[in-house]
């Protein structure tokens, strides 16, 4: 079985469980889910954890993501994006060609922080088990409640004409439809977004997105990022064989945690991975294991 996560560089028009689906077709792998989907209109990484990697997903220290925005200012459709068709409000065109580059900068910093976000109607955050944007089709307003979300950095690339360009980092579930309607809403005006591509998506931030038509069940290895790099902002502890035997019959084994942390990656004495264990005091528990 083949076990980690593959970056896979996501094209314009297609969604996410579309390149899921080529992406299994393509390579054979059964066991396969997304760790954090893009709108079908928006591009860049796309992580496709597969195999013993999804029961770890929840583990992942930090994963954090950059985008690239274009927005249009003075225009507004009913799901946030070009998916819908937008409205131009003329009267606004006047504000749009008065915003300077400083009152755009002190808009950004009031979402610095902390910063609570209504899910948009177009979505695929859920109400009573069903996505947000089925309600929406049939238009039905379904009540939300206010998620809190982290902008950790927001700058200004460029304004021309009316297509606002920016860089933000987030943490996960932020909508960046709704931030951009959030931020002009300062200005009085509306806007939607135009073009999203997303760079970075932490703790992958070293390694490089890949096309969908490049990879296939015979180059796995060229592309497949383990599930220890996946996890690798947490501790390793390395055990022998007989110390990881004992992990998988459920025992506990004496260490002493050096790294003063409370969970860790077993790995064994040829650096491979078994799970997660965690400490009370100086005995080490197996918490979450790869299947043998």
């Amino acid at each position: 079985m083949v076990n980690g996560v593959f970056l896979i560089n996501k094209k314009k028009f297609f969604t996410s469980s579309k390149i899921l689906a080529v992406f299994k077709n393509r390579t054979n792998i059964k066991k396969a889910g997304i760790f954090g989907i893009l709108d079908p209109l928006a591009t860049g990484i796309l992580p496709i954890v597969v195999g013993e990697a999804t029961k770890f997903i929840n583990y992942i220290p930090s994963n954090n993501k950059t985008y690239e925005v274009k927005c249009k200012l003075g225009v507004f459709s009913e799901c946030g994006d070009y998916e819908t068709e937008p409205i131009t409000f003329e009267n606004e065109i006047e504000i749009v060609n008065n915003l300077s580059i400083e009152v755009i900068n002190n808009t950004f910093k009031k979402f610095l922080g902390k910063y609570p976000q209504m899910p948009p109607m177009f979505s695929a955050s859920k109400h009573k088990g069903k996505p947000l944007y089925r309600y929406a089709r049939e238009n039905i307003i379904v009540k939300r409640e206010l998620k809190e979300r982290y902008i950790f950095d927001l700058k200004f690339v460029s304004l021309v004409e009316d297509v606002l360009t920016l860089k933000v980092t987030c943490s996960p579930g932020t909508y960046i439809r709704t931030l951009v309607q959030d931020i002009s809403k300062h200005w009085n005006i509306h806007s939607c977004l135009f073009e999203l591509n997303r760079s970075i998506v932490e703790p992958f931030e070293k390694y490089s997105a890949i096309d969908l038509n490049d990879i296939n069940k015979d180059n796995l290895d060229k592309y497949n990022i383990s599930i220890s790099d996946m996890l690798k902002n947490i501790a390793c502890i390395n055990c022998n064989s007989r110390e990881i035997n004992k992990l998988y019959t459920g025992l506990s084994i004496e260490r002493q945690n050096s790294a003063n942390e409370s969970i860790c990656k077993l790995m064994d004495e040829e650096n491979n991975f078994h799970g997660i264990g965690y400490f009370k005091e100086n005995v080490l528990y197996p918490k979450r294991l790869m299947k043998r």
